[in-house]
């Protein structure tokens, strides 16, 4: 296990921060597992719903009834959609996702497509009251987040519910991550100096936080070289379009293995075949922008900071898995100063910072010839006998499965 952890290919974004380390996973019933559909649909207000996504950003709403397997919303619960476009009346500003949600029954995929077709029937509906197209938005998770067990069929009741979801979509921020992108994108020879914490919650609650600090050097296309120093481990890492070489310093020990193509294509290797992320994976690829932004919740100017004494602008994006935030230099050298990637499907929050600095880039980046020397005469392993030699986590930090 690394520190900076990517995501599965559909959603590049550390969704892989999740993945237990000595903690219980949130469960999947809330407070309203304790109540029926029926009652909280009878206790539904106006005035509740608006406050609930005034302060919490998202409510769950009952009482939308829908044709049995069909999207086509039943007319005595039609009231309720007047009141949701009041309510966007009444707070011009807010723009909503609509999430719709199945219960267990019946095959998982057809759940989701369903749940989608309703969340789109009720979309139509609020822009017949004259809500702008502009500030809706649909998606429909079937039978993945339950809020109740489906052994009952008051869990199932609970289960099947319309999810409403306020967001921001901020285009100045938007802006700020392209010209980010872009200018990443541009620079041909980049290195900086960092410092990185992977903090977790322990089944007891306790915060616990493991540093770490290296050096990353790289020429586009296809070349880089890596360190991550810590407490438990001395690693550096090269690839010079030819040949990945991963070097234990504390064991001694190194690992080869021939491999062609460019870094965007060495970031997936790492992660999907050896385990092995690199340091800020999602910024050191060729479209951060593309990287980072496919299925965002939620996009948030968060105004100006100071990082090491750059100023900068912050900016933060939601998705269903993790929160991310990101610092980035202000004036002609967007670079990112700070970046943190926050899990929201492990109880605790686990969350991983990096924070660069020293940034260089052009004739004023490290030189190197990425080519790996044996000047300590380290013993040469197996790929398949890395995870076992050259582990860098502490004996009492055990990995569990996917959260």
């Amino acid at each position: 296990m690394t520190y900076i952890l990517r995501p599965a290919r559909h959603s590049r974004v550390c969704t892989a921060l999740a993945i237990g380390i000595i903690f219980s996973a949130v469960s999947a019933q809330d407070h309203a597992a304790a109540q029926t559909a029926d009652t909280l649909a009878a206790q539904y207000k106006l005035d509740a719903m608006e406050q609930a996504l005034q302060t919490r950003q998202h409510y769950n709403l009952y009482g939308i009834r829908f044709e049995s397997d069909k999207a086509a919303i039943a007319p005595d619960t039609k009231p309720l959609l007047d009141d949701i476009a009041l309510a966007l009346n009444n707070f011009p500003d807010w723009r909503v996702r609509i999430v719709g949600h199945t219960d267990a029954t019946g095959d998982a995929a057809q759940n989701e497509a369903l749940s989608l077709e309703r969340a789109n029937s009720i979309k139509a509906a609020l822009v017949e009251r004259g809500i702008d197209l502009v500030r809706l938005d649909t998606a429909g998770a079937g039978q993945n987040q339950p809020v109740a067990g489906n052994d009952t069929a008051e869990g199932r009741a609970l289960n099947r519910r319309v999810e409403l979801v306020r967001f921001n979509d901020s285009a100045e921020a938007r802006k700020l991550l392209m010209a980010m992108s872009k200018y990443l994108a541009e620079q041909k020879a980049i290195s900086f100096d960092y410092d990185a914490t992977l903090e977790v919650v322990t089944n007891d609650a306790q915060k616990l936080g493991l540093a770490n600090s290296g050096l990353v050097t790289l020429n586009r296309p296809d070349k880089i070289r890596a360190t991550r120093s810590g407490g438990f481990a001395d690693i550096e890492m090269l690839f010079d379009g030819k040949t990945l070489t991963l070097f234990g310093k504390t064991a001694n020990l190194y690992t080869q293995v021939d491999t062609t193509g460019t870094l965007d294509n060495l970031v997936d290797q790492l992660r999907d075949k050896y385990n092995r992320p690199l340091p800020a994976a999602d910024l050191l690829l060729s479209n951060v922008y593309d990287e980072l932004t496919p299925d965002v919740e939620d996009v948030k100017d968060l105004g100006s900071g100071v990082i090491d004494g750059v100023e900068c602008d912050s900016i933060a994006l939601r998705k269903k898995d993790v929160d991310l935030q990101i610092w980035i230099a202000q004036g002609d050298h967007p670079y990112p100063c700070r970046y943190v990637v926050t899990s929201k499907l492990v109880a605790g929050g686990p969350q991983y910072t990096i924070q660069i600095r020293d940034w260089r880039t052009g004739d004023q980046a490290t030189k190197d010839d990425f080519a790996f020397e044996n000047v300590t005469n380290a013993e040469k392993i197996e790929p398949a006998n890395v995870k076992d030699k050259l582990d860098d986590l502490p004996e009492n930090f055990t990995m569990g499965g996917g959260q």
